[in-house]
């Protein structure tokens, strides 16, 4: 394993099972989610803490038919986490609640880090286009 490769991977490892454990957090301190707002986040936080972890610790996950390397779980689950950040942050912005508190300063935060995602999804599931394809080797 390259060490590129170790640390995206130790990396997706690592924020999955911290993603997991804020969605844990989120049940035990507020109690069972109700609303129809809070239930979407802890899903949509276990779903991207389980795809995370999924890509940092196997090298091929098999669903039915289908085969998917990594790379490519990586990149899903970075989409469903950049997806989710910016409903979130557009919602806020929208209704003056933002979740950082900075207001309209969220909005080019929020640009920033989708971009960077998005290009970083996009680099894992075509395996390397800037970054050196030995990141996104397969064993």
């Amino acid at each position: 394993m390259s060490e590129q490769k170790g640390v995206i991977k130790h990396g997706l490892a690592g924020g999955g099972f911290v993603t997991l454990l804020l969605a844990g957090l989120f049940v035990v301190g507020l109690g069972v989610p109700t609303s129809v707002s809070m239930v979407g986040i802890v899903l949509w936080l276990a779903l991207v803490g389980v795809t995370m972890l999924v890509a940092g610790l196997r090298e091929r996950v098999i669903l039915g038919p289908a085969t998917l390397e990594w790379p490519r779980v990586a990149a899903i689950s970075i989409t469903i986490l950049t997806l989710g950040w910016v409903t979130i942050s557009l919602a806020g912005i929208l209704t003056g609640q933002t979740m950082t508190g900075l207001g309209s300063l969220e909005a080019v935060l929020t640009l920033g880090m989708a971009a960077y995602f998005g290009w970083f999804a996009r680099e894992c599931w075509v395996g390397g286009d800037w970054i050196d394809d030995a990141t996104f080797t397969v064993e």
